[in-house]
């Protein structure tokens, strides 16, 4: 399995430049061309980085020329490479098919590039496990994603299936049905409890007539934001996935000043997650079976007793391969 590497392109910038010329490029050091320097100079190349950065101090120094290694010597030709875009739910995702070379132009003003084979479509953000979807908020520049597989399959790549990845999906399916064990309303109280936990002031609204809504949450960040949520929760039995008339209907019931989400034991197909993120329109977020378990997984001892009990979970250790 190739590694995958995040590339940023300046906040999605010069994402569509990298696709339309083929490549993925990184500033830094823009005058140098950096193709004679070999994995054993990393201290020439610190001294350069130092040289051209006189303010810079010992942590920035040793981050930037980091990446820069990273860049020059870990990324090889058939590795995966992945970009955010100006739309941030978007990720450009390609395949690695040269060595470093140097080349400045107009286009982009980094000169420092690999060449690259772009997919022709998109890998929606959402679409992605909870945990590689926080990798993906690194503030790096350049770095490596260890959710690799993942990524890959996400892209379309073929990827052989491992023991763990085959265990680690067992473990989701016996979770997921231990979920779809609980009444409807044990399910709309358990979203409530994991929103209280992720720092919500969570409410649970669901009843008849409440218009769609069945959880509502005020998230206060101190002085910086609030942020009001309104939750529609299905429990929803798998393998028939969510389209995009469900997500419509739900988008008309949530107030013009809230956020909004829609929580499911199944999965959405390609057509809801295009209408939760049609533009001009109000976003709305997709949590399907495999977030909520991920969700889960990590706030579980934040839940009520009663429904700790009901569930009756524990967490496990899978080995790495």
């Amino acid at each position: 399995m190739p590694n995958v590497f995040c590339v940023r392109a300046e906040f999605g910038q010069y994402a569509s430049t990298f696709r339309t010329e083929g490549y993925v490029a990184i500033g830094w050091l823009n005058e140098a061309d950096l193709g004679h320097f070999t994995t054993e100079q990393y201290e020439a190349l610190r001294s350069l980085y130092a040289l051209n950065h006189p303010g810079a101090g010992p942590l920035s120094i040793g981050q930037n020329v980091g990446q820069i290694a990273r860049f020059l010597f870990e990324i090889q030709k058939g590795d995966i490479v992945v970009t955010p875009t100006l739309e941030n739910e978007k990720l450009a995702v390609g395949k690695v098919t040269s060595d470093y070379y140097y080349e400045k132009d107009s286009a982009c003003p980094f000169p420092h590039r690999k060449r690259v084979q772009w997919c022709p479509d998109p890998v929606l953000r959402s679409a992605l496990s909870v945990p590689l979807q926080n990798t993906l908020r690194s503030s790096l520049t350049v770095y490596r994603i260890r959710q690799s597989d993942e990524m890959a399959r996400a892209a379309g790549f073929a990827v052989a299936e491992t023991k763990v990845a085959h265990t680690e999906r067992d473990l989701y399916d016996q979770v997921l049905e231990r979920l779809l064990q609980l009444s409807a309303d044990e399910f709309e109280l358990l979203v409530t409890d994991l929103l209280t936990s992720i720092g919500f002031q969570a409410e649970h609204i669901g009843r008849p007539g409440d218009g769609g809504i069945d959880v509502s949450g005020t998230l206060n960040v101190y002085t910086f934001a609030t942020v009001e949520l309104r939750v529609q929760v299905k429990r929803y039995s798998r393998g028939a996935p969510i389209g995009p008339k469900v997500i419509r209907d739900f988008r008309g019931s949530v107030p013009e000043n809230s956020q909004a989400a829609f929580v499911a034991t199944c999965e959405f197909n390609k057509k809801a997650y295009d209408e939760a993120i049609k533009p001009g329109f109000k976003r709305i977020g997709l949590v399907d079976g495999r977030h909520l378990v991920d969700i889960l997984v990590e706030h579980y001892e934040s839940l009520s007793p009663g429904l700790r009990d009901k569930l009756r979970l524990r967490k496990a250790l899978v080995p790495e391969e």
